[in-house]
């Protein structure tokens, strides 16, 4: 199982970086905006990863494996899983549809939870894995954590070069005053 885990994850990477770093940021330097194609790209990206799970879970897709016994285990997890989900949903009602659709936009968001992180909507997700991480702990699930940051990093390499060319002073005044993720990983 090492090894299949290994490769895919080496896969899933090395996608997430053409998506991102290519597909993505070509739309955003030659359109100003996500094309659908892009936007699409980006949900699979993201599918891929959270189905990935299924390479080390002891389950069938799309079963969860079963609550553990431990108690303190079950509720951080589920509290940390739950946080993380209204962060996401949060962020997404707080940027607009308009923009989470990779729409053009004519000013830079920089209220509501977005006064506190350039990126809450990958926070959150990232509690959610953190979450099933500290559910099903093993070097598997953490290493499917850091897939994801690394992911989440390339997508938002593409969005800051976009924004920056946007937005210009405005965009470089914000990321002086408002951490990338959070305070801890500025």
């Amino acid at each position: 199982m090492a090894i299949a885990y290994i490769i895919i994850s080496i896969i899933l990477i090395l996608l997430s970086f053409l998506v991102f770093r290519v597909v993505v940021r070509k739309d955003y330097l030659n359109k100003g905006k996500l094309s659908a194609v892009s936007y699409i790209l980006e949900i699979l990206i993201f599918a891929l990863h959270a189905n990935f799970a299924y390479v080390f879970l002891p389950v069938d897709w799309p079963d969860m494996p079963p609550f553990p016994d431990n108690r303190i285990i079950a509720y951080s997890s589920t509290v940390t899983i739950v946080v993380g989900l209204i962060i996401l949903i949060y962020a997404f009602l707080n940027l607009g549809y308009q923009g989470s659709l990779g729409m053009d936009k004519n000013k830079l968001n920089t209220n509501g939870i977005y006064q506190h992180s350039r990126n809450p909507q990958l926070v959150g997700y990232g509690m959610v894995l953190f979450g099933f991480f500290i559910l099903y702990s093993s070097w598997y699930s953490l290493g499917w954590f850091l897939v994801y940051l690394i992911i989440s990093y390339f997508m938002i390499k593409s969005e800051e070069e976009f924004l920056k060319m946007k937005y210009k002073e405005e965009y470089k005044e914000y990321c002086k005053n408002v951490p990338r993720v959070i305070r801890l990983f500025w």
